[in-house]
């Protein structure tokens, strides 16, 4: 399923939510907006800051990591949402490494299909291959699972054990251990999830979580990469345990792309019109791998409510991908960073019922592994509206399927 479709079916699975919430399940324990700004993580510390928070608030942490410099730069790489769009990503990457010309990221950061992705991009090129088993084996199609009779009575309509099963093959103590060692090094691994209840933006220091060696550290990693994939009303959220004021509570996390379609810095930063002169001192190269696309795509909307507010809302999260790429851009411009983009501009089948088809990611993958090997696949700026151009849907020869940008 393209993005704009994925996100047009979640509206809509939304509403149905809405609609039936009076089904759902037993009542959660009370808290106050006070309260969640000091919730720990039992055995953890400084592992998560408030992407909008300020400096002075609690659980802000450190909102700007400071790793090392190496050869004289630092290469943070920002990896998007965009559902099965991932797979564009993956073979951006693996088609990076055949070029020779990848680096080692000193930070990644990853949400939703992005922080799926992101574990295997901070450890590197030795883990191509899984990448792309990943998003081409067919393992994906595993995880629509719905549970039409449960999903409507609880908090989500697709079994979300495919989703925790996929997690643990690839997440392992192994795969940790090399993290935390990475971590050591200064070297910055961040996950974005949206906490529910605060309608806010957490990022999760993934290698701290990994170096801190709790005996849950496994259980919560994989909860936060889970959380951040988690499409909202399709899988339920990740119930999170937290303490506040001596008071056990869950949290409730999920997909990290409802409040941010990418992360390349706190909020604060990015709004600020003030250079930091330590900032800009510093040599960055920032890297944004958009699993999605950011031109307009011309539809006929059906003239219905459901059409309407599909279309309405997936206007609305292509424009914040947009608005979140220009405020990287711009941020870039204010500190001398070096700005690098790439993402999804060319039109791909896919078929609507089959939302994680393997041949449809298998083409995004190869679209992916070849831009990377082209000459200069990087944008060096934003494209401009009006340099845009409206990519035309219709009926393509293959029954059951349209043309889409994804």
């Amino acid at each position: 399923m393209s993005p704009r479709r994925y996100w047009c079916v979640s509206f809509s699975l939304v509403i149905l939510m809405v609609m039936l919430s009076g089904c759902a399940s037993p009542p959660r324990a009370p808290l106050t907006a006070e309260a969640q700004k000091t919730a720990k993580i039992d055995g953890f510390s400084k592992i998560r800051f408030w992407g909008d928070g300020s400096a002075d608030e609690p659980n802000s942490g450190t909102p700007v990591p400071n790793p090392p410099i190496r050869s004289g730069r630092i290469s943070y790489l920002a990896l998007s949402g965009g559902g099965s769009g991932g797979a564009f990503g993956a073979g951006i990457l693996a088609g990076w490494t055949v070029a020779g010309t990848r680096p080692t990221f000193d930070v990644v950061s990853g949400v939703s299909t992005g922080a799926l992705t992101a574990p295997f991009a901070f450890l590197g090129p030795t883990y191509d291959p899984a990448l792309r088993e990943v998003y081409t084996s067919g393992i994906a199609e595993t995880l629509v699972s719905p549970r039409p009779i449960m999903g409507l009575a609880g908090s989500g309509l697709w079994d979300p054990a495919p989703l925790r099963r996929l997690v643990e093959h690839y997440v392992t103590n192994d795969m940790l251990q090399q993290i935390a060692a990475e971590h050591s090094k200064g070297r910055r691994l961040l996950v974005v999830t949206t906490n529910l209840d605060a309608q806010r933006t957490v990022i999760w220091d993934m290698g701290e979580i990994a170096a801190q060696g709790h005996k849950q550290a496994l259980t919560l990693f994989r909860n936060v990469l889970i959380a951040s994939a988690s499409i909202p009303a399709v899988f339920p959220p990740v119930m999170i345990d937290v303490t506040v004021e001596g008071k056990r509570f869950q949290e409730m996390h999920s997909d990290g792309g409802a409040t941010t379609q990418l992360f390349t810095a706190p909020e604060t930063l990015l709004a600020s019109t003030r250079v930091n002169p330590h900032i800009k001192s510093k040599r960055i190269d920032l890297y944004i791998i958009l699993n999605n696309m950011l031109d307009p795509e011309f539809e006929v909307v059906k003239s219905n409510t459901l059409a309407i507010a599909g279309r309405a809302y997936s206007t609305l999260i292509k424009t914040h991908a947009r608005s979140a790429v220009n405020a990287a851009y711009t941020l870039t411009q204010r500190t001398g960073f070096g700005f690098n983009l790439t993402y999804i501009d060319q039109v791909v089948p896919y078929s609507i019922s089959d939302p994680f088809n393997t041949q449809y990611m298998r083409r995004l993958f190869t679209i992916g592994y070849e831009k990377a090997q082209s000459v200069d696949f990087w944008n060096k700026s934003p494209p401009a509206v009006s340099s845009r151009t409206y990519a035309l849907q219709g009926q393509s020869s293959l029954g059951g399927f349209r043309r889409d940008n994804r």
